[in-house]
C-alpha cells in the first residue's frame, strides 16, 4: 500500500511505501490523473517505480523531487526508458539528477544563457549509442515544452546516460572526453589542419582512443604486434602517436606499450590521408 505524497503530473506520483517507509516515484501514462495527496493506493498499473536514494551527488533526492516540476521528471523517466531499450543495464538512480539537469538547461534557455560543451563533437562519436538516446530526449523536450535544446546540451545528457549505463560518475565520462579531445588537437596540429569529423577514419580514431584508455585501466593489450611494420612504413604517424601516448601516459599514470603506440599510429595515418 502506498500513500501519495505529491502528484507530479498526470503521469507521475511521489509516494511512500507504508510498509517500508521508503519513498518512491511511479511514472506511467495517466497514473496521476484523479489522484489526491494523502490518498492510499494499493498499486499503480502499467508504471515504472523508481526508489529514491536519500542522497545523491547533487544533494537530497527527496527535496529535489519536491522542488522540480513534474514534467522534467517525466522527461527524464522517458529518456531512461529509451536507454533501457538499447542497453542491458541502466542505473535508475540518475532519474532525479537528470531531471534536475534538464530543468536547469531549460532555465538557461529561457534566460538566454548558453553554456558551451567543449567536447560535444567527441561525445557524439565516443558514446554513440548514448548520444542517440539523448537525441530522443531532445525531441521529447521539444514536444513537451516547445523548446529546442542545443547539441551542446545533448552532449551533457549523453554524459548522464553514459553514467547510468556504466555505473560510473559523470566526471569519468568528462575526463575521457577531455583526454580524447586533447589527443585529437595534437593530431590536428601535427597534420596541419582539422580532421574531417564526418569521416569514417575520424570515427575509428576516436573509438580507438576510447578503447586504448579502457585497456590501460584493465591491463589488456592488442593481440598482434605490428610495431616494426608501422615504424618502417609510417614513421611520421608513429612520431605523432608517440607524442599523444606520452601525453596520455602522463595523464593517467600508466605505461603505454610500443604495440599500443603502433596501432594508434595506424589510425593517425588514415586521417593523414584524408
Amino acid at each position: 500500500m502506498y500513500k501519495i505524497l505529491r502528484i507530479l503530473n498526470n503521469s507521475g506520483v511521489l509516494v511512500m511505501d507504508l510498509k517500508t517507509k521508503q519513498e518512491l516515484i511511479f511514472l506511467g501514462k495517466g497514473i496521476g490523473f484523479g489522484k489526491r495527496v494523502n490518498e492510499n493506493v494499493e498499486a499503480f498499473q502499467d508504471s515504472t517505480a523508481y526508489v529514491l536514494k536519500k542522497e545523491n551527488a547533487r544533494g537530497n533526492s527527496i527535496q529535489m523531487v519536491k522542488s522540480l516540476d513534474g514534467v522534467y521528471i517525466e522527461i527524464a523517466g522517458t529518456i531512461l526508458a529509451e536507454a533501457k531499450k538499447v542497453f542491458s543495464s541502466v542505473d535508475d538512480n540518475i532519474l532525479i539528477p537528470l531531471a534536475d539537469h534538464i530543468a536547469f538547461a531549460i532555465q538557461r534557455i529561457q534566460e538566454h544563457m548558453e553554456i558551451r560543451n567543449p567536447f560535444s563533437r567527441e561525445l557524439k562519436v565516443l558514446f554513440e549509442k548514448e548520444y542517440q538516446v539523448a537525441l530522443t530526449g531532445k525531441a521529447l523536450i521539444l514536444e513537451k515544452l516547445q523548446l529546442e535544446i542545443s547539441d551542446d546540451e545533448v552532449g551533457y545528457i549523453t554524459l548522464h546516460i553514459h553514467s547510468a549505463v556504466t555505473s560510473t560518475d559523470i566526471q569519468n565520462g568528462i575526463d575521457t572526453a577531455l583526454l580524447i579531445r586533447d589527443s585529437l588537437k595534437m593530431v590536428e596540429q601535427s597534420v596541419g589542419g582539422p580532421i574531417h569529423t564526418d569521416s569514417l577514419s575520424y570515427s575509428r580514431l576516436v573509438t580507438h582512443l576510447k578503447y586504448l584508455l579502457a585497456r590501460l585501466e584493465t591491463g589488456e593489450a592488442p593481440n598482434v604486434d605490428m610495431s616494426e611494420y608501422i615504424l618502417a612504413n609510417f614513421p611520421v604517424s608513429y612520431g605523432i602517436a608517440n607524442t599523444v601516448c606520452d601525453y596520455l601516459a602522463k595523464k593517467v599514470g600508466k605505461t603505454i606499450t610500443e604495440v599500443e603506440r603502433s596501432y594508434l599510429a595506424l589510425h593517425i595515418e588514415r586521417v593523414r590521408e584524408l
